[in-house]
């Protein structure tokens, strides 16, 4: 949870610091969906190599601690290459690539504690809401350091890693394992069907482009504002107490045993598309509900989603599992900005656009339904 916080604080950072920073030097939405791209393309390319490296050792916290130094490097180095374009989506590619193996450590360490559906649950809505805790705070201080010091903001964000990376230093030698005999996890495993994981990747690529135009919105609204960066980080802020009272709701419904996993799952995919419905709204001051809305159900989606993983794949394929879907899920996100930026810079509409992506998240979250409960392969 310590760890994880520095890391969230930075996160902050990263995330309005460097596409302003790109905004600022272009001025133009593209360059925001190449930002996408550079961004996400190593979860496209690198998950299932990650995720296999993590599963065959059980000293993964020495993968996090090395991925969290030399991801504090790589933010001091993007700052005197900040105004060459290439060279900024190379390092932001490799500040993304390091994040992989941190993340998966997480996700790796609470797979391995218990295989109850509501522990699972519990646990995972508990590290989200420590994390978006501090993301409340993390986000409107990044607007401002963004606004007020620029790209020169990471140097804090390299700080708060190397920060984060020292506080792994007692539990090097820590192994991360999954208690129990062959059988019994075999027992709990799901049963899974091809039409459930058709279904179910479907449904997630759908969604995932659908939603991927959301930041290209925002921006939209924002670029001709004198304050941009500041309302920005608000936005973020807003779009993260939204996911804090989701997950402080779960933590609550798994410590009584009555949070499931396909329910809230559910939910967070049409909460999502609502959002993405009102963000097109031409008015400023319709981002305030759309980015509550977006965090509300991306935090409902993301814990659930997380769960159901961990409980039903074993430890010892579980990286390898989720790198590649994570892999597949993510290809779609920066070819959906890259599409709906060039559609707006094109001169279509906003809301019209805004109004397509809702319609196709809700299908996503109608075919993931269908999937859930009505394929005979899920059992939850």
């Amino acid at each position: 949870m310590l760890t994880s916080s520095f890391r969230i604080i930075g996160d902050a950072i990263e995330s309005v610091a460097l596409p302003w920073s790109l905004l600022d030097t272009t001025g133009s939405l593209v360059s925001i969906g190449g930002f996408a791209l550079f961004t996400h393309l190593p979860w496209v390319i690198l998950p299932p190599i990650l995720g296999k490296t993590l599963d065959r050792t059980t000293k993964k916290v020495r993968l996090a601690f090395l991925a969290l130094i030399l991801q504090a490097a790589l933010a001091v180095l993007i700052i005197p290459f900040s105004s060459n374009v290439w060279a900024f989506y190379l390092i932001v590619s490799g500040i993304s690539a390091l994040d992989i193996l941190h993340r998966y450590y997480g996700f790796s360490l609470v797979a391995s504690m218990t295989l109850d559906e509501s522990e699972l649950q519990g646990l995972n809505a508990a590290l989200a809401t420590v994390g978006n805790g501090v993301s409340l705070v993390a986000f409107p201080l990044a607007g401002f350091l963004a606004y007020r010091f620029g790209i020169g903001a990471m140097f804090l964000d390299a700080i708060l890693l190397l920060i984060g990376a020292l506080t792994l230093l007692p539990y090097l030698n820590v192994e991360v394992k999954r208690e129990g005999t062959a059988e019994t996890r075999e027992e709990q495993r799901l049963q899974i069907s091809r039409g459930l994981v058709v279904g179910i990747l479907a449904s997630v690529l759908l969604f995932n482009f659908a939603l991927g135009s959301f930041r290209i919105f925002v921006f939209a609204s924002l670029r001709e504002l004198a304050k941009g960066k500041v309302l920005y980080g608000i936005l973020q802020g807003l779009t993260t107490a939204g996911s804090l009272v989701a997950v402080v709701g779960l933590t609550y419904l798994a410590h009584r045993r009555r949070a499931g996993l396909k329910r809230p799952l559910v939910a967070g995919m049409l909460l999502q598309s609502i959002a993405l419905l009102i963000v097109g709204v031409p008015a400023v001051i319709a981002l305030f509900p759309a980015v509550f809305l977006l965090g509300f159900g991306r935090e409902l989606l993301n814990v659930s989603f997380d769960s159901l993983m961990q409980k039903f794949i074993p430890l010892e394929s579980l990286g390898t599992v989720k790198g590649v879907f994570d892999a597949l899920a993510t290809l779609v996100i920066p070819l959906s900005q890259l599409t709906f930026a060039w559609l707006i810079e094109r001169g279509e509409d906003v809301l019209r656009t805004s109004i397509i992506a809702a319609s196709a998240a809700f299908l996503a979250s109608v075919l993931l339904v269908f999937t859930l409960f009505k394929s005979r392969g899920a059992r939850t």
